[in-house]
């Protein structure tokens, strides 16, 4: 009976610490540094709602970058046409 107790209690501690990792805040690209794509590259324009806003429309508004440890990847964030505040 104990042997089964103990199993229980292993269990229920490594679905705790599974489910602290699993419910850890991520990085979104609504509070990320946004970026648009100038035709040549790609251009800082600070975060949505403060510096920029995007009409809507078809199309990529502004791109982020989701790994910082990859510099050159970016991915589409925000639909519609970049407006500048």
């Amino acid at each position: 009976m104990n042997k089964i107790k103990l199993a229980f209690i292993a269990i229920a501690i490594l679905a705790a610490v599974g489910g602290a990792f699993a419910t850890k805040p991520c990085d979104t690209c609504e509070n990320s540094q946004q970026y648009i794509y100038t035709g040549s590259g790609y251009v800082a324009v600070g975060l949505y709602g403060e510096d920029f806003d995007c009409y809507i429309t078809a199309g990529v508004c502004t791109f982020w970058r989701p790994d910082p440890w990859q510099p050159n990847v970016y991915a589409p964030c925000h639909e519609g046409y970049y407006i500048p505040q």
